[in-house]
Order: C-alpha cells, then structure tokens, then sequence
C-alpha cells in the first residue's frame, strides 16, 4: 500500500472524526439549552401561581398576603423578579427588582390568556412569562396582568456549566477514538502492508514467493501470486532448456560447415560467423541468472554509453554526432541481455541509416519510454507496420532497418511494451518504446 494511501484514510478518517463530534457537540448543546428553555418556563408558571394564591387586592392597593415566595424573589440581583401591572401601570413588584431596570411589556393580554417570550431591555436579555386575569375585589373587577421575569444570564448560566463539562469529555472522547481508529486502521491494514513488502522482496529477488501468514480476504491471493511464480519459473526453465538444447544441436553442424573447403569462401564464412555469433548468444541466455527477469533492475544510462562508445568507433568515418538524454535514475526491469538486444538493434539501425545526427531520449515517469531517432532517409508511412515482421529482408527498405526490429518488437512484446515507429523531427525515423 503507498504512502498516499496511508495519507488519505488517515486524512479521510480524521475529517470524519472532526465532522462528527463537532456535530455531535452541537445538537446535544442545543437539545440541553431547549431542555433549559421548558424547564425555566414550567418553574416561573409554579412562581406565578404561587403569587396567584397570595394575592390580595383592594380597590386602591395590591399586595400579598404572606412571604410566602422562594428568597430570589426577596433578593436584589437575583435573576428573578415578578411584576403585577393594572392599565400598564405597575402597581406591584418583588424586592428583587429593585435594581433591576426592567419595565414590563404593554401589550394587553386577553383574560385568561398567558404568553412566554423573550425581550430585550438596555442591552439585556430577558425572559417573561406574563398572564392576564380579572380578579374580583368585593363590588367591582379589576384586570390585572402577572410578569415573572428571568435574566437570561440565569438561564443560560447551567448551560456554560454543562457545555464546559461536555467540551472535557467531547475531548477526551476524540482522542480516544482517534487512538482507537489509528489502531484500527493499523490492525487492518498491517497485512497490506505486509503483502507490499513481500511483494517487493519478491521483486528484487530477495525470496521467491510468499510465504507469511494473511487474513482469509488475502490468503487466496496469496495462492494466486504463488501458483503465477511458480508457472513463470517453469515456463522460463523450459525455455531455458530448450533454447540451450537447440543451440547445442546446432553448434556441431555449424562446427562441420567451419573445417569444409566450402567454409573458406568470403560470403560463406561471413553468414558462418553470423550463425556462430548468434548461437553463441543464445546460449549465453540460456546461461543466465536463474532469476526471474522481472525481479532485476537495470541501470540504462550506463548500457547506452557503452553502446555509443563501441557504435562511434565502428561508425567513426562518417563523424556521427549523438546526443542523449538519460537520467541516472532510469532503470530497466527485466534482463541486461535483452535491453542490449533492443538498445543494440536501434541504435545501430539509426546509425547506418544517419547522415550525421542521432538522438536518444530515455525517461521515466514513472513508465519507461525510450526514444532513438536519425537524420537518414526514414521510412515510408505504407511499410513501416511490414517492418517489425519476421522475414523481411535487411535490403527491403532503406539502409539501417531490417530484420532486427523483429526480434526488437517480440522481445519489447515480451515485456508488455509496445513499439512506434514514425517521423523524426530530425527528418529521419524515430523508435519509440514504452514498458508499461
């Protein structure tokens, strides 16, 4: 699993976690304050009735009969305070509100009828619970109004508490199950990491399968990579043992060919040592490292310089100017033969086929692209699709391109690569490979 992986469930985790309790937070801060709301309501309507049942009315005074109030109603500042109004005049009011400043509100209420609401007054909050009524005083009715007021600082007070309280245990509670998400995800993600890591052993040649315990999710996958390793490496001894085999079979009659008279002829013993090189090669890849090709990486810079450094010296009278550009970093994962091959029919093809300039251009970002292009004659639109087929005759086309590029496109075929072949900006042809 990449870092980058690793990165975005972590990220997307902790912004998930940062949504959720914020949210959380949030709705039971709300549902505690509304919960605050009803209950302040309900206890200033038992305050009311308690007045209720104290007051006496006279035609010129309003008062009660007995202290009989909770103390908040006797004590300045206390938050709480009553008020009794007759025709939006105040003719009764408790202790407490004194030093309070507040006026009751105007507003005529049906008898019978009570309004809970909000007000605000010199820059403070105020809740007021108000019901109007007629009362009888001995031959005549008088309406009056009752107001039970409430500083919001009051009812907001057991809410700062709680939500002082809430934010503690909302902290601890994040952290806890960051701790416990990180752990999770380090639990469920650790034989990933593991399968990775093999994987890459697997790669570099360090073991040849997998061989750790995993999960009943990845244990089939597991089997899978092993039954692929194992068919790849019996597929690649067969054809180790039969390229060596056919190379073998064909080095005594060539040897035969080299001590007749026939072999001293210069066309004969050209296409002899052709065939000798060639047979040689082979076995020198049958000889290989018994290591999968796949599992080696090579560095590419240091190949191509060996190549242009043998090239130019065979090459020398026609005073080729080369230019590449390979990073250090490039490299090719697969066997140093099989790159020589292909790096070797190229640039070869493009310096027969040069006037004087040939380019290669290598990079890796991150699937390796490999680049040779000439200044010669090119290749006609119509028969470069001919040119990579088994068969065609090196003098079918123009000089440099021939029967190599086939074994160049079975081998970069081999590799799941693919080959182009079109214009140069150098005005010949350009080879372009990409391994994926």
């Amino acid at each position: 699993m990449s870092l980058s992986l690793k990165l975005r469930q972590i990220l997307v985790s902790i912004f998930l976690l940062l949504f959720l309790l914020p949210s959380s937070f949030v709705a039971i801060d709300r549902a505690f304050y509304t919960q605050l709301l009803t209950s302040a309501e309900q206890k200033m309507e038992v305050h009311m009735y308690a007045i209720l049942s104290e007051l006496s009315v006279s035609e010129d005074k309003v008062e009660l009969l007995n202290n009989a109030l909770t103390p908040d109603f006797y004590r300045p500042d206390s938050g709480l305070s009553a008020y009794i109004t007759h025709e939006q005049e105040v003719v009764w009011q408790s202790d407490s509100s004194l030093n309070q400043h507040f006026f009751p509100p105007v507003e005529g209420l049906p008898p019978g009828e009570h309004l809970f609401q909000n007000m605000q007054q010199n820059t403070n909050d105020y809740w007021v619970l108000s019901i109007a009524l007629l009362f009888d005083a001995e031959e005549y009715t008088r309406p009056l109004t009752v107001h039970v007021v409430q500083t919001n600082q009051r009812l907001i007070a057991p809410q700062l508490a709680f939500r002082a309280t809430l934010i503690q245990w909302f902290i601890g509670i994040g952290l806890m199950l960051l701790l416990l998400m990180l752990l999770a995800y380090y639990w469920t993600t650790k034989p990933l990491s593991r399968l990775d890591h093999e994987i890459r052993r697997v790669e570099n040649g360090s073991q040849e399968q997998l061989n750790a315990n995993y999960p009943a999710e990845l244990s089939i996958i597991k089997e899978d990579l092993n039954l692929l390793l194992a068919n790849q490496n019996r597929q690649k001894q067969r054809y180790r043992h039969h390229l060596s085999d056919l190379a073998h079979a064909l080095k005594t009659p060539v040897a035969v060919l080299n001590t007749s008279a026939l072999s001293q002829q210069p066309e004969l013993k050209e296409q002899l040592d052709r065939i000798t090189a060639m047979i040689e090669h082979q076995l020198k890849r049958a000889a290989s490292s018994g290591q999968d090709i796949w599992k080696k990486q090579i560095a590419i810079k240091p190949l191509v310089e060996k190549l242009v450094s043998a090239l130019s010296k065979i090459y020398r009278d026609k005073n080729v100017h080369i230019q590449v550009n390979c990073a250090d970093d490039c490299m090719f994962r697969g066997d140093e033969t099989d790159l020589m091959e292909v790096l070797g029919n190229l640039l070869d093809n493009a310096y027969k086929a040069c006037r004087h300039n040939v380019a290669v251009n290598i990079s890796q970002k991150p699937q390796l692209v490999l680049c040779i292009e000439d200044d010669g004659p090119g290749v006609a639109v119509e028969k470069r699709k001919q040119l990579f087929e088994r068969g065609t005759r090196l003098d079918t086309y123009h000089e440099g391109h021939g029967v190599g590029l086939a074994i160049v496109a079975e081998l970069v075929e081999s590799y799941s690569g693919n080959i182009q072949l079109d214009s140069s900006d150098l005005g010949g042809a350009r080879f372009r490979i990409q391994f994926n």
